[in-house]
C-alpha cells in the first residue's frame, strides 16, 4: 500500500491535468449533456449559450472554462434575483 507521501509525490500540477484531451473531452460531453437537459426543460435560450460553450471548449479550454464562469454566475444570480441577466439581455436583441 503506497504512502501518503508517494501518493502526493505523484500527483500533477493542476495546469498539468487540465491541459489533457481526456479533461478537455469529458468538459465538451458535460457541456453538450447540460445542453440537452436545458432544452429539455425549456430553456433554449441557455442551451443556446452552453452549446456555444461547447463549441468554444473545442477551441479553447481558457476561454470555456471563462464562459463557464459567466454562466454559473448568470445562474446564481437568477435565483437570487428571479431573473437571469443573459435571459434579459437575450429577450432585448431577440424578436
Amino acid at each position: 500500500m503506497p504512502s501518503l507521501l508517494s501518493i502526493h509525490q505523484q500527483s500533477q500540477p493542476l495546469d498539468a491535468v487540465l491541459d489533457t484531451d481526456r479533461f478537455g473531452t469529458i468538459n465538451v460531453l458535460s457541456l453538450l449533456g447540460q445542453t440537452l437537459y436545458e432544452a429539455n426543460r425549456g430553456n433554449d435560450e441557455r442551451a443556446l449559450l452552453l452549446l456555444g460553450t461547447a463549441l468554444v471548449a473545442l477551441q479553447s479550454k481558457k476561454a470555456s472554462f471563462a464562459l463557464q464562469g459567466v454562466l454559473a454566475a448568470d445562474h446564481l444570480v437568477g435565483k437570487i434575483a428571479g431573473e437571469r441577466p443573459l435571459e434579459t439581455v437575450f429577450r432585448q436583441v431577440l424578436p
